[in-house]
């Protein structure tokens, strides 16, 4: 089964979720049935519980990136109760950051403040790349309620417990966060706080290590940035590279959104061909 779910995380960080929702909702089905009708030892109990965890919390991620919100903050809690029976401080921390990021990303901003919190809680007992995690969301959700100091602060305790991790002790469903992750982290930051030329440099970084996946999110918000910057070419460019990802195969809603904002944004330059042509490019990916 770990297996299974290893394969899962892997074709989601490739192409987005939506097309594994199905295959994630048969796992957990199987794990639910072997907690509520099985006959195991408490090793194995707690192992099952980690498990149902980390796919919970893998359903609510493909299910936030699918713009499927009711169900994703569902699968998160179910995610937080089953990290919490296995003992796991490690997990229940990556649930409440993911929780977090989906609660301020729509603009529930005291909400994502106070599940970053309760994640802060357990930073002691955590391994320090779930202390990077847990302090790049922080930026993120502090920078979305207009914290910029707390935002900051938050941002140089991602790095440097970052440059402390010791990747043998990584569980696998953190191998995903790294300094590609963490750039972007720093470019929405700087974005956000009216940093637009440092942004596209962090973002630039981003991007070149990024899966396909989160590839195609940050080229939009590359281009959100070049906008900022005046560099109309470079905003053309990187919206043009996220549109062929998708293109290609990604199946990501949030990329998707992402480029809209892009799309609004080139409004003061709506009437030139080419600006015409990117945005009507975005418009046919809603159809």
């Amino acid at each position: 089964m770990s297996e299974r779910v290893e394969s899962l995380r892997a074709m989601e960080q490739e192409t987005g979720g939506s097309d594994y929702l199905d295959s994630a909702r048969t796992d957990l089905r199987l794990i639910t049935r072997m907690l509520d009708h099985g006959r195991y030892t408490e090793a194995t109990e707690q192992r099952l519980y980690t498990l149902a965890a980390e796919i919970c919390c893998l359903l609510g991620w493909m299910s936030y990136d699918a713009s499927l919100h009711t169900a994703a903050q569902q699968h998160y809690t179910a995610a937080l109760r089953s990290a919490r029976t296995a003992g796991d401080d490690t997990l229940g921390a990556h649930t409440l950051c993911f929780m977090a990021t989906q609660a301020a990303n729509q603009r529930e901003q005291r909400a994502a403040v106070s599940l970053m919190d309760a994640a802060e809680t357990v930073r002691s007992r955590v391994p320090a790349l779930m202390r990077a995690s847990v302090a790049a969301h922080q930026t993120t959700v502090y920078s979305k309620a207009g914290e910029n100091r707390k935002a900051a602060a938050a941002l140089n305790r991602a790095f440097d417990a970052l440059g402390r991790a010791d990747t043998s002790e990584t569980p696998a469903y953190l191998t995903w966060f790294g300094e590609s992750q963490l750039r972007s982290t720093e470019g929405r930051f700087l974005l956000l706080s009216g940093q637009a030329s440092q942004a596209t440099e962090a973002l630039e970084r981003s991007v070149v290590q990024s899966a396909p996946r989160d590839r195609a999110v940050r080229y939009g918000t590359l281009a959100l940035a070049y906008q900022q910057t005046g560099d109309l070419d470079g905003a053309l460019d990187a919206t043009h590279r996220a549109a062929d990802l998708i293109d290609d195969g990604i199946r990501s809603q949030r990329s998707v959104e992402r480029l809209q904002e892009v799309s609004r944004a080139f409004a003061p330059h709506r009437h030139e061909p080419r600006v015409q042509e990117a945005s009507e490019r975005i418009a046919a990916f809603a159809t």
